[in-house]
């Protein structure tokens, strides 16, 4: 997920397509660790795809999972 939030912060600073260095330079700033194998991966699979384009996807996805919330727990009360 940091790699994403990475790439992202990355977009918003002005850089149309971020490159791996990019990437790890965001990471750096806030001394997070860089698993090359894992950015590696990242980037294979959003090669040649649009980011806003997979953003949609993924929030259409989110849309159809069940996220109702519990009822809460029921007070102490006195003795």
């Amino acid at each position: 997920m940091k790699y994403v939030a990475a790439y992202l912060l990355a977009q918003m600073g002005g850089k149309e397509s971020p490159s791996e260095a990019d990437v790890k330079a965001v990471l750096a700033s806030v001394s997070a660790e860089v698993d090359d194998d894992k950015l590696k991966s990242f980037f294979a699979a959003i090669d040649g795809k649009d980011v806003a384009e997979l953003i949609k996807e993924g929030q259409a996805k989110l849309a159809s999972v069940p996220s109702g919330g519990g009822g809460g727990g029921g007070g102490g009360g006195r003795r």
